[in-house]
């Protein structure tokens, strides 16, 4: 009955969260058509993005969001301010990964005009020889491609681990502390939650 207890607290926080997180989409993109439907696009961008960041997997508003930052971009004229679109719709992106990369083919579009944009904009400030613009164009691309991106790895030993040693906690306390000390249960639940601890703590820092 515990057991069945806890399953059903562990479902009930993760539907009430989405819910929440759900709720805070719809309310963002209501607000970022307003905002945009008034002629305030960068001020539209920021609202979508959060739009995003409010991320539910299946969610229609995620695509919606992403499409709306689009053509918001498309339609700026500024590149500065183009780029600075181009750049919070990669972000968004780049905020929501885990342990799989949702619109992985959007983040590789968005990166090609972000090149195409910081390209250009060098060579207006800059004003170099026409022979450099090639290089200019690799050096910012292999920037561009550096991945500062955590390890999957280590990412998901760092999750599942924090998840285990907060698990031994509360089955050391629940069982080990019962109407009878039981001491093979402290011991065991100790050892993991010193195990689990430490493979969270060399998670973090392997990640």
């Amino acid at each position: 009955m515990r057991w069945f207890l806890i399953v059903f607290l562990i479902v009930f926080i993760i539907i009430t969260s989405l819910g929440v997180l759900l709720k805070n989409q719809r309310d963002l993109f209501r607000e970022a058509e307003l905002v945009k439907s008034m002629g305030k696009p960068l001020m539209a961008v920021s609202l979508y993005e959060r739009v995003l960041l409010n991320y539910v997997p299946f969610s229609s508003y995620n695509k919606k969001a992403i499409e709306r930052m689009e053509n918001l971009c498309k339609n700026l004229n500024d590149k500065k301010y183009k780029l600075f679109c181009e750049e919070t719709l990669r972000s968004s992106l780049y905020q929501i990964r885990s342990f799989y990369i949702p619109y992985n083919e959007k983040i590789k579009e968005t990166e090609k005009r972000i090149l195409l944009l910081k390209t250009e904009l060098y060579i207006e400030h800059n004003n170099p020889p026409e022979k450099d613009y090639e290089k200019i164009y690799k050096d910012l691309k292999a920037m561009m491609e550096y991945d500062w991106y955590p390890s999957v790895f280590w990412s998901l030993i760092a999750t599942v681990s924090l998840i285990l040693w907060i698990l031994c906690i509360t089955f050391t306390i629940w069982k080990g502390f019962a109407k009878q000390v039981n001491k093979r249960i402290l011991i065991t639940g100790t050892g993991g939650f010193i195990l689990f601890f430490a493979l969270w703590i060399i998670g973090l820092y392997m990640a």
